[in-house]
């Protein structure tokens, strides 16, 4: 069964961040169909955002989640040094892999993949190379998603995220 959640919760909701349950209402579709509950959800992120979830989708409900605690976030930073992502040679099969991960917005997932990312950067530093613009970007727009929803739930500025995370995982 899918969590319930109240007017004045916060919640993640997919790639658009940390939101708002402004509030949960019935409304009936424009001139269609029985009336339905949603979710009313505002982005912290983008305040003009409003986005209905109705409460009868199970594809749209699993896309809510609930905020981690501080000791929940800790910990799955920590888990991350024991689960990374394996370097993938082929730089299209990487893409793509790193799409899927990008387009899910599990944080979990995003963590592994910015390990990942960074470790193979470091390793590539050390031989006097870079990391492709590909594969910078996807890191960027990984942090970023990270970011959004870390910033919020520590309580630190969105550059204050990055360097919390490093140094729990001492990198």
């Amino acid at each position: 069964m899918a969590e319930e959640y109240r007017k004045g919760d916060y919640v993640s909701y997919s790639c658009n961040g940390v939101c708002l349950v402004e509030d949960v209402r019935v409304d009936a579709p424009t001139g269609k169909g029985e009336p339905k509950t949603f979710y009313i959800l505002k982005p912290v992120a983008d305040q003009g955002s409003t986005i209905f979830v109705p409460t009868s989708s199970p594809a749209l409900l699993a896309k809510m989640q609930r905020l981690p605690s501080r000791r929940e976030v800790d910990a799955l930073i920590l888990s991350t040094k024991e689960s990374a992502l394996p370097w993938i040679e082929d730089r299209k099969v990487r893409a793509a892999s790193f799409q899927t991960i990008i387009k899910a917005c599990n944080l979990r997932e995003l963590l592994e993949l910015v390990s990942c990312i960074y470790q193979h950067g470091q390793a590539l530093s050390a031989k006097g190379k870079k990391l492709t613009a590909a594969d910078e970007a996807a890191m960027r727009r990984a942090e970023g998603l990270i970011e959004n929803e870390l910033s919020f739930v520590l309580q630190l500025s969105g550059d204050q995220v990055g360097t919390y995370i490093r140094e729990k995982l001492a990198l």
